[in-house]
This record gives C-alpha cells, sequence and structure tokens, in this order.
C-alpha cells in the first residue's frame, strides 16, 4: 500500500492541475496572462518529494513546463527573461529526474536555443542527456546544430556532427553535412539541413508550428543566398541592393519572410531579415 500511496497522489495532482489549467484558459485569460512563472523545486529536493515515483514527477513537470509556454505563446504574449529562467529550470528538474525521458532534450532545442537564446544552457542540459542517451545521434546533432548556427564555432560543429555519425542509426549524410561546414560556413543551405531535421522530431503541434515557420524563412534565404551567388560570379561584385537581383533577371521576386521583415544580406553572402526571424516583429514606420 505504501507504494502505491505517492504515485496515487501524484495522479491526483496532475489531474486536478490539468482541470484547473482548462478553467483558467477558458475563463479568466487575463488572470492567466499575469501569473508569474513559479518557482521550480531544486532537483535534490525534488528526488525526496518523488517518494520513489521520479519518473511520474517528470511527466507531470514536464506538462506544467509546456502548459505554461502554451499559454504564454498561444496569448501571444511573449515570455519575459524570468519566464525564460523557469523554463530552463524547469527541463533542468525535470531531466533530473529522468535523464532518459527524450522530450525534454528536443523541447530544449526548440526553445530555450532558439526562443530563449539560451545557447549555453541549452547545450548543457543536451550534454547531460548525451551522458545516459548514449546512443541516441541526435542530441550531439543538436548541440552540432547549436555550435554552428547560433556560435559560429565551425571547428566545434563539426566535431559534434562527426560525434552523431558514429552512434546507431545516424543517417549517412551527418559525415557530408560535417564537411559542408567547413567549406561553405554559416551559410543558409547548412543551417536548413540541420532545421529539416528538428522539424521531422517535433511532436508538439505547437512547437513543429514555429520550426517550420523557421524553415519557410530559412528556404527563403537559400534561393535568395544562391541568387547572389550567381549574381556575384557573373557579374564580379555584389549587388548595391537586393532588388537588383530581381532588375537583373537572377530572381523572379523575393520570397515571402513570415515575420514581417525586409530581406538584407552582408559581404559574405548572407541573407538576413531585419525582423531577425522572431514573433512579435514590429516594422519601424518611415518618416
Amino acid at each position: 500500500m505504501r507504494k502505491v500511496l505517492p504515485a496515487s497522489i501524484l495522479v491526483v495532482m496532475l489531474g486536478l492541475y490539468v482541470a484547473l489549467s482548462g478553467a483558467v484558459w477558458k475563463q479568466q485569460e487575463r488572470a492567466r496572462l499575469e501569473v508569474p512563472a513559479g518557482y521550480v523545486i531544486p532537483s535534490k529536493f525534488s528526488r525526496v518529494l518523488a517518494l520513489g515515483q521520479q519518473g511520474l514527477l517528470s511527466d507531470f513537470l514536464f506538462l506544467k513546463t509546456i502548459t505554461f509556454v502554451g499559454g504564454r505563446i498561444g496569448s501571444g504574449m511573449p515570455l519575459s527573461e524570468d519566464d525564460w529562467r523557469f523554463v530552463e529550470h524547469s527541463l533542468d528538474v525535470v531531466t533530473d529526474l529522468d535523464p532518459y525521458f527524450k522530450d525534454p532534450y528536443v523541447l530544449t532545442e526548440g526553445l530555450l536555443a532558439w526562443d530563449a537564446g539560451l545557447i549555453a544552457e541549452a547545450n548543457q542540459l543536451l550534454a547531460k542527456g548525451m551522458a545516459y542517451r548514449t546512443d541516441d545521434w541526435q542530441l550531439p546533432f543538436f548541440i552540432g546544430f547549436n555550435q554552428f548556427y547560433f556560435l559560429k564555432d565551425f571547428t566545434a560543429a563539426t566535431e559534434s556532427l562527426m560525434v552523431a555519425a558514429r552512434l546507431p542509426g545516424s543517417p549517412s549524410y551527418l559525415k557530408t553535412l560535417a564537411a559542408r561546414i567547413g567549406y561553405y560556413g554559416d551559410k543558409s543551405k547548412t543551417a536548413l539541413l540541420f532545421l529539416q531535421e528538428l522539424v521531422a522530431e517535433a511532436d508538439d503541434p505547437l512547437m513543429r508550428a514555429r520550426l517550420q515557420k523557421r524553415l519557410q524563412v530559412l528556404e527563403g534565404s537559400v534561393v535568395m543566398e544562391e541568387a547572389l551567388d550567381r549574381f556575384v560570379e557573373d557579374q564580379g561584385r555584389n549587388p548595391e541592393k537586393l532588388v537588383e537581383l530581381i532588375e537583373t533577371g537572377y530572381l523572379e521576386k523575393f520570397p515571402v519572410e513570415p515575420y514581417g521583415g525586409t530581406w538584407i544580406f552582408n559581404k559574405e553572402g548572407r541573407v538576413f531579415s531585419t525582423s531577425r526571424f522572431v514573433d512579435g516583429f514590429v516594422p519601424q514606420e518611415k518618416d
């Protein structure tokens, strides 16, 4: 009976939490938006409170975390720095309680790295997962992407990809991708291959939609970078402005920029947007 009681308590807590969350969502939207992120009980205390049911408590805390993020995003409310720290600490505790649980690591990559910009923290959580999920090639793959795309550390990214390539079930293109990093550097075409894999792994509908939006904008960047490369090869110079690619026939039209920004480029041939590919971008009105 003593073994059944803790699990029963946690199941009841989980049921109450889901029920209350639903009521708040439907009836008290304003109050829901004003609810603070809350406090995360440190792992050493959470293990004690779990009463031997670490896996169940891990599931409960993970559900609480994704419900919190979904509530903020679904209401169009940007997460504050405190909110993101709550998410980070929650995922840290979730993976301490159950380090073999895959979903928190995917969420770490999809949210902490992309949305929060907490690259070091995301890589630390992913490295924790590698210590337990020793045959999971996707964890070093995610770390490699962060090193490549956000940190611009191409040497470290190549090494991480080679680690991933040696693990069971890894796709054959990883070694080629590692070589591509060394050759192309931070071109959008390389990032596109990383992001396609991340989208394929995203089970949560909200996160998948956000990643697909980024995938769309990267696909647009690739089209424009390829047109820019052809222009430079033929003309021996960079265009004055990107619109020159259309005027000279290298590009039919600008791809849609789903974040609402304006396409720009740098002298290295990278195409960006003034939105920085972030939701909630508000274009500045011209005087």
